[in-house]
C-alpha cells in the first residue's frame, strides 16, 4: 500500500526518482541547485532574498527549497521582484550551474528558469 502512495506521488512530482539510491542522488542535485539560487539572491542583498521568499509563500504557498520542481514559480517571482533586471538573477544562476547543465534534472530546472 504503501509502495502504491509512493508511486502515485512520484507522478505527480515529474522527474522525482522513486529508486532510493537514485533519490540520494537527486536530492544531492537538488541540495547543489538550492545552494546556487540562495548565494545568487543573497548577492542582491538581504530584502530582495526575503521578498521572494515571501512572495513564493503568498503566491504558490511554497518555498524556495520546492523551486526545483517548479523553476517556473522562481521565475516569475523573480520577474515581480526584480522587474527588468531579473535576466541578471537567472543569468548568475545558469552560469554557476554551468558545469552540471548536462545532467537531466539541472537540465530541466534550467531550461525551465529560462
Amino acid at each position: 500500500m504503501q509502495k502504491a502512495a509512493s508511486l502515485n506521488q512520484n507522478k505527480n512530482r515529474n522527474f522525482i526518482p522513486s529508486d532510493e539510491s537514485l533519490r540520494e542522488g537527486y536530492d544531492l542535485k537538488k541540495e547543489v541547485v538550492l545552494f546556487v539560487v540562495r548565494q545568487s539572491l543573497l548577492a542582491s542583498g538581504k530584502e530582495a532574498f526575503e521578498m521572494i521568499n515571501r512572495s513564493l509563500f503568498e503566491k504558490y504557498h511554497c518555498e524556495l527549497l520546492d523551486c526545483f520542481e517548479k523553476p517556473e514559480y522562481l521565475l516569475d517571482v523573480l520577474k515581480y521582484v526584480y522587474d527588468g533586471s531579473y535576466a541578471s538573477v537567472v543569468e548568475s544562476i545558469k552560469r554557476s550551474l554551468d558545469k552540471f547543465a548536462q545532467d537531466g534534472t539541472i537540465k530541466q530546472f534550467l531550461e525551465k528558469l529560462s
